[in-house]
This record gives structure tokens, sequence and C-alpha cells, in this order.
């Protein structure tokens, strides 16, 4: 288990492992709800995993993590492929890993809605 909060340390365990939408040589000043929530979620002290299960998240899972923290990121309207092509495309890495968390009942929708709002 891994507890941190700097950004180049969540960009390696989060980002890089995680986001097939993010590059590691590129000036990345935004990042998405999901890392924002995993941010706020390490800050209170939670102990998140960082092992990419490879396991597909349940379309249930999607469609609860899409209306309760997607709809407040700032990539949902315009930038986002995930929502914008309707779940075919990959979605970004925060969402994975809060989806595998979710589903293997190490935090629930409370806790991720409760780290969206205080954004």
């Amino acid at each position: 288990m891994i507890i941190m909060a700097t950004r180049k340390d969540l960009e390696k365990k989060l980002c890089l492992k995680f986001c097939t939408y993010y590059k590691p040589n590129k000036k990345n000043e935004f990042a998405c709800m999901g890392y924002h929530v995993i941010k706020q979620l390490l800050k209170k002290g939670y102990k998140i995993i960082f092992t990419d299960t490879k396991k597909t998240i349940y379309r249930k899972t999607e469609e609860l993590l899409a209306k309760r923290m997607c709809i407040y990121c700032s990539f949902y309207k315009n930038d986002c492929d995930f929502i914008q092509q309707k779940y075919a495309s990959d979605p970004c890495g925060g969402f994975i890993l809060l989806g595998q968390l979710l589903e293997s009942k190490l935090i629930s929708f409370d806790d991720i809605v409760r780290n969206v709002k205080k954004l």
C-alpha cells in the first residue's frame, strides 16, 4: 500500500499505470476528476492500492461513476472520449482505479461523492 499526495508520485502510480490518455513528457496542468478524488482520499488517510488488475469494470459501476463523478470533471463536456463515445473508448485512469476500488469494496460511492463536492 502506498500513501502519498505529491503530483509527481500520483502521476507515476495512477496516470502512467492506468491512463491511456496520460502523456508523461507533456506538461499536464489538468487532471481528471478521478485523479482529484484519489488525491483527496489519500490526504484523508485512505489506503489506496495502486494495482491494475486489468479487470473490466461492470457497466453499472461505469454508469454510476459517470453520473456521480464525471459530470463534475473539466473534461466531461468536450474532451472526454469515454463519455462522448458512450463508453466505447477507454475511461481515464482515475475512473478505472476508482471503479476497481468500488467493486472490491475498498471504498464506497459515498466516499467518492463526498470528495467530488469538496474540490
